[in-house]
């Protein structure tokens, strides 16, 4: 039996192509230009998207079947093109970035700063963690276009209602700065708000006087004499009881406190010391010469005064017979090659000879650490060096003549040179 047609069917029921749009799948993307459309073709499983922009229709495949998916996709396909085709009629619907978007590509950034070695990678974790503490979750609901003076000064207040200390406040409002910036450079923001003020006041690490130092090391030498606390041992105390609070001070904490008080190096030398690192010079000055891998940037040599010689000298002798005296070894716990944990040892027992001698808070209430024992060795030459250069001094400390007088120099006062205020040519 054959089909009827009715006449007019050739020039009206034509085959559609199979790339134009199936008319019940065209949906307009909420919240964006009409003309911003999604639909699906009988050409492909996969969802499209089309706009017109400058003249000129674009339709690009979004490769996925989901219609969530493709929602979004279609937002970041019109953003994209509205950062390269601005026009103003288009300003008001391109304010969609997140700060947890622009937060993940600034971070991206920061990592390839940390892999060139431009940056620390405590830094970079550091700026991770404030921006997932506060940044992120205050400012989720607000897109990073509409962020003005009055929200980041209301962070700024928020923030101050917490406590915290204007150091920290200061590397909030850094992190946040840094994302508007990311923003700012992708074009999303035609500028970076201007920031609340804050007046930083940097508080110097307290030094010990002499006979502080002196207390230091009689206590340490005292405590590692003590017998051994007998104690249970439980899944605390496996190592060996190294790390359990109530174990001993370790033998060379003393030697420690001596030497970087004798060689201006930071904590995080100590951690990083081997005997590769150290070379006796005996002349007419007898010192140590300490050639250390690069910390804080600075790759300088630093000569020890002539009481580190000794210091070194008995650690060598001590560790030596142990078999912990090659080249490879590092001078303080050798027998850690986690050197994160041997440092956090070393701080951490110190911390109990400062309560023990009742020295854990400066003169200005500053909690003293480990990194104290480098503030007094600067201080002392500053006190007792004769005419010493205060270029030479901070060279060899590693350090600049701004951070010599900022930090080191502060607790410095007239009376402790009397004689040189009262000397005669």
């Amino acid at each position: 039996m054959q089909t009827q047609h009715a006449a007019n069917d050739t020039a009206f029921g034509r085959v559609r192509n199979r790339t134009l749009p199936i008319a019940s799948t065209m949906t307009c993307v909420p919240h964006y230009p009409s003309k911003l459309v999604i639909f699906l073709t009988a050409a492909s499983r996969y969802w499209q998207v089309r706009c017109f922009f400058a003249g000129k229709t674009v339709v690009r495949s979004l490769r996925t079947t989901s219609k969530r998916d493709a929602v979004r996709l279609a937002k970041e396909f019109y953003n994209m093109n509205i950062c390269t085709v601005p026009a103003q009629e288009h300003v008001q619907y391109a304010r969609t970035h997140t700060i947890e978007l622009v937060a993940k590509l600034m971070l991206q950034t920061e990592q390839g700063r940390v892999d060139r070695g431009e940056v620390a990678s405590h830094s970079l974790t550091m700026l991770v963690s404030r921006l997932r503490k506060h940044v992120i979750p205050y400012f989720a609901h607000t897109a990073v276009e509409t962020i003005g003076y009055a929200h980041i000064e209301r962070f700024f207040n928020y923030l101050c209602t917490l406590g915290y200390k204007p150091m920290t406040l200061s590397q909030y409002l850094t992190a946040l700065r840094k994302v508007l910036n990311t923003a700012h450079a992708n074009k999303w923001i035609e500028q970076v708000p201007q920031f609340p003020k804050l007046r930083i006041t940097s508080t110097a690490r307290g030094n010990f006087t002499a006979s502080e130092y002196l207390a230091l090391l009689r206590c340490a030498k005292r405590m590692r004499n003590l017998p051994p606390v007998a104690r249970k041992v439980t899944h605390r105390n496996t190592r060996g009881g190294v790390f359990a609070s109530y174990a001993n001070i370790v033998h060379e904490l003393a030697w420690v406190i001596g030497f970087m008080v004798n060689s201006f190096v930071r904590p995080v030398d100590v951690k990083l010391i081997q005997h590769k690192h150290v070379e006796i010079v005996r002349g007419e000055h007898c010192y140590l010469r300490l050639s250390l891998p690069e910390t804080k940037r600075h790759t300088a040599q630093i000569v020890t005064l002539p009481a580190a010689v000794g210091i070194y000298e008995r650690l060598c002798k001590h560790f030596g017979a142990q078999g912990l005296a090659s080249q490879d070894d590092y001078l303080f716990l050798p027998q850690l090659q986690d050197r994160q944990s041997a440092i956090f040892l070393l701080e951490k027992q110190f911390k109990r000879v400062l309560e023990q001698t009742n020295l854990r808070y400066g003169t200005q209430g500053q909690v003293r650490t480990l990194y104290s024992l480098r503030h007094s060795a600067i201080t002392f030459r500053l006190l007792y060096g004769q005419g010493i250069d205060l270029l030479t001094l901070a060279r060899n400390a590693r350090t600049s003549l701004e951070m010599i007088d900022k930090f080191y120099a502060s607790e410095l006062r007239a009376e402790m040179n009397v004689g040189m205020l009262h000397s005669r040519r």
